[in-house]
This record gives structure tokens, sequence and C-alpha cells, in this order.
């Protein structure tokens, strides 16, 4: 059984529920070993649903933000149609974020606090500690790459 912190086995129905591990087998994996979900979504390997009811549609928006607070680090880019092929717009705005550009001071303490991008990345999405280059992804000063790869 899965650990009890994530589910209740004190729930008469537990013992019939697919174990996470079992339900993860297949996936792509990423670089880290965990589950590289936007190579699920892209391969076919998962379909989210935009509701309950089958017939409804996702409502993708294509808006990429390119946040330039990043000391020396290079820019993030925050890919909104990545999102938003998961999640509708109200998850995220306006309680995580506001939707006033400007208004939102991500920094890389609070995401690792769990605020900003936390709330979801290190928990249910890629961990943001060990994947820099995932969302440090745009170069300075016109170079073509700047990740070493380790």
């Amino acid at each position: 059984m899965d650990s009890p912190d994530i589910y209740d086995t004190t729930n008469p129905l537990d013992p019939i529920l697919e174990e996470s591990h079992d339900a993860l087998t297949g996936l792509p994996l990423d670089k880290k070993g965990a589950v590289d979900w936007m190579n699920a979504l892209n391969s076919g390997a998962i379909v989210p649903r935009a509701g309950l009811k089958v017939t409804e549609k996702m409502e993708i928006l294509d808006a990429d933000i390119i946040m330039k607070n990043t000391k020396g680090m290079p820019y993030v880019k925050f890919p909104h149609s990545s999102h938003t092929r998961w999640l509708a717009c109200v998850n995220c705005h306006d309680e995580i974020f506001t939707s006033k550009a400007g208004d939102n001071p991500v920094n890389m303490a609070k995401i690792f606090l769990g605020q900003y991008c936390g709330v979801c990345h290190g928990k249910v999405a890629f961990v943001a500690t060990s994947s820099c280059e995932r969302c440090h992804s745009v170069p300075r000063g016109g170079t073509d790459s700047w990740w070493y790869p380790w």
C-alpha cells in the first residue's frame, strides 16, 4: 500500500484503489527519473479532461511570459499553453498569481517555500531545485546556449 500520508487508508474502498507506482508505470521519465508529464501529454500517454463531462473542451492560452528579474541567471519563460493544457486559468488566477503583469514578486526562495510556482513544482510537477534549465531557458545577450549538460 502507498503511504498513509497520501491516502486515507481508513477508507473501506482503499484496498481496491490503484497504487500510485502502478498508475505511473510506463509513463516517460525525465533525466532525474521522475515522470515527464509534458512528454506524457505530448505523446498521448495521458489525456487530461477539461471537466467531468467528456464533451468539455480545454481552453488553451498560447501566451508566453518572459520574466527578466532573474539576477545573473537566464530569463524565465513561462509557457501558458503548457499549463492550460492541464488546468483552467482559475486554478492559478487570482489566488496564486494576480493577472497583472509585474504584480507577482516571484523569486526562488518563495518557490522553494511552496509559493507561486512552488505550489505545484516540487509536489506534482518537476522539482524546481534540480531542473533549473526547464524554466531558466531564455539566454541573455543573444547566446545560443547557456546551460552546460551536467
